[in-house]
């Protein structure tokens, strides 16, 4: 606001010399009107640039009036050689007011004065007035349309650095869920294992193993947690089906597992690992199934239990994270319970050919 009325008022001041020449050539009392006409007409042009975008688009039209009305009255006071005092009014409205304001006030102004140079004849006269006012009100829009355009790209890359914050933020939480989620249900059923174990005074070398694949999965997690963070922790559906075996088998579930996965689209390998991980988990937790079985296609991977069915808690964060990596490759989930019982859920992606 500040440099806007600044630069106003210098402008102004520069013009002082041609107001000056302009009213000397009149008569005494047509000059006095003319001088308070013009300093009525410069503090409109002020007032507007201090205020006039700050008030509603009505204000800003009627201000848009006035300054048309006093500076097409100073041209006539004036006469048709002074039409340039019009500037001042078209460059504030074309800064100030809406677009189609700007276009209208500038075609009324240069309208009026073509009418007007037609009319007494001085038409070769006034066509150089008429492409300065025209072509550098022009050029006032434009500078204010780039200035706005700037500042628009300005806010949408801002706002463009918030979307990107709030999906790293939704990756995080999602790989910590799927990391977390897995291998704690990992860890907790192995350290059932060996505790039952040890109260029954079983084999302690089983015992001494199983331990130690607690702490290989308590460490594995913590590089998987710091390599999310990190963003470069990587999913493989040959490694998850791999571990997938090993909980199974840790929590007394039998195992259908593909042997191989090479016919599997590569582009789905990842978020078919996330899928396998996130339902062998979920079946380990709550299924209370005797069988998991996991099958694979081109573009498709189906895992089902034989345990309890659907409940609240399968349908958790988990899955809807599934969801959403589904949708970034185009594709779709379903989960729900079999009709001979059981869990199911069963992910389709279009391949990549």
């Amino acid at each position: 606001m500040a440099i806007s009325m600044g630069l106003t008022m210098l402008f102004s001041a520069f013009m002082i010399p041609a107001w000056a020449r302009a009213l000397a050539e009149l008569e005494p009392r047509p000059a006095s009107v003319a001088t308070g006409v013009g300093i009525a007409y410069t503090m409109a042009y002020l007032l507007f640039v201090a205020i006039g975008s700050w008030q509603a688009w009505v204000v800003r039209a009627v201000l848009c009036l006035a300054l048309i009305g006093l500076g097409g009255f100073l041209v006539v006071l004036m006469g048709l050689a002074n039409s340039w005092v019009l500037v001042f009014a078209l460059c504030v409205i074309a800064v100030t007011a809406r677009r189609e304001v700007t276009v209208a006030a500038t075609v009324l102004a240069l309208a009026g004065l073509a009418v007007g140079a037609l009319l007494t004849g001085g038409s070769a006269e006034q066509l150089s007035n008429i492409v300065i006012l025209g072509s550098v009100t022009t050029a006032t829009a434009l500078l204010v349309w780039l200035i706005d355009t700037n500042e628009e790209l300005r806010r949408t890359r801002d706002q463009v650095a918030l979307l990107a914050v709030d999906r790293e933020r939704e990756r995080v939480a999602r790989d910590l869920h799927d990391i977390l989620g897995h291998s704690l249900t990992t860890i907790t059923v192995k350290a059932g294992l060996v505790r039952r174990l040890l109260e029954s005074g079983g084999d302690l070398d089983v015992a001494v193993r199983e331990i130690g694949d607690v702490e290989r999965l308590s460490r594995r997690s913590l590089a998987d947690v710091r390599a999310t963070v990190s963003g470069y922790r990587q999913i493989t559906l040959a490694g998850e089906l791999a571990s997938a075996r090993e909980v199974l088998r840790a929590a007394g579930m039998e195992a259908e597992l593909p042997r191989a996965v090479d016919h599997v689209d590569p582009a789905l390998h990842e978020v078919f690992g996330h899928i396998v991980r996130e339902a062998v988990t979920n079946a380990v937790r709550h299924s209370s199934a005797r069988r998991v079985t996991v099958a694979v296609g081109r573009n498709w991977l189906r895992v089902e239990d034989d345990g309890v069915g659907a409940n609240a808690a399968r349908w958790g964060n988990g899955l809807r994270g599934l969801a959403e990596r589904l949708r970034a490759v185009d594709g779709t989930l379903e989960a729900g319970t079999r009709p001979e019982g059981g869990f199911f859920v069963h992910a389709a992606a279009p391949a990549v050919e």
